[in-house]
């Protein structure tokens, strides 16, 4: 486990001491910090860590996260935010790279079971044609990096309301409707754009070997990250 891992962990035992909305303010000043990639993670976490000895200090003596925070905490954290160190390109493209292949993994697990069930019922072709399919890969590699962006975006503007559970039931709302907006693509690819280049037939348990040759992939990511 690394030291920001050990942060992570210590502070997710720490806040449960919180009262329930001194609780809810720290967490919503948790959430817009991780989801704010530019900033460098330890030094963010270490500074969650202390954000939160203070606030368990203070509510000790009685004072709640608005006299630690000030009326505007998004302003605070903005502010505190601003004086952070960068996060490495290293670590983004971490991120970025781990998304496009957990999403790659999920589509082959998909296209796997299609492959292992479907043909028990029905007259299934299990022909994908590599054209269509390096195109897919292609759109799932570019729309990665502004999905992560999105849904950040999303998560951080639901933050420091005063109605928290409305305002979770809008980052839903656009979040769902930004998904169906990134599947229609596909599916009117899928739908309307004929099949194109070589066509390989592949059984279900060769997916599930390339998902496994995906999974050693994130795990080498995951450890070139933490290397930083």
């Amino acid at each position: 486990m690394t030291y920001t891992e050990e942060l992570i962990k210590l502070n997710n035992e720490k806040r449960e001491a919180l009262s329930e909305r001194n609780q809810q303010v720290y967490e919503d000043f948790l959430l817009y910090f991780r989801t704010d990639l530019r900033i460098a993670e330890q030094q963010a976490e270490e500074l969650l860590m202390d954000i939160l000895d203070h606030l368990l200090e203070a509510e000790k003596e009685g004072k709640t996260a608005s006299d630690l925070f000030g009326e505007n905490p998004k302003a605070y954290a903005e502010e505190l935010i601003a004086h952070l160190p960068r996060e490495k390109k290293k670590h983004q493209l971490a991120v970025v790279a781990d998304a496009f292949f957990s999403t790659l993994a999920f589509i082959l697990i998909i296209q796997a079971a299609a492959n292992g069930l479907l043909p028990l019922f029905f007259d299934y072709n299990q022909a994908i044609s590599v054209g269509n399919a390096l195109v897919i890969a292609i759109y799932v590699g570019f729309s990665i990096p502004l999905a992560i962006s999105m849904v950040f975006g999303f998560v951080r503007q639901s933050l420091f309301k005063p109605d928290q559970k409305k305002s979770d039931t809008w980052m839903i709302l656009k979040g769902g409707l930004y998904g169906m907006v990134w599947f229609v693509p596909l599916f009117l690819f899928y739908t309307f754009v004929p099949s194109f280049g070589p066509e390989l037939s592949l059984d279900w348990w060769i997916y599930v070997v390339v998902g496994g040759l995906l999974y050693l992939i994130l795990k080498f990511i995951k450890g070139w990250d933490k290397s930083r």
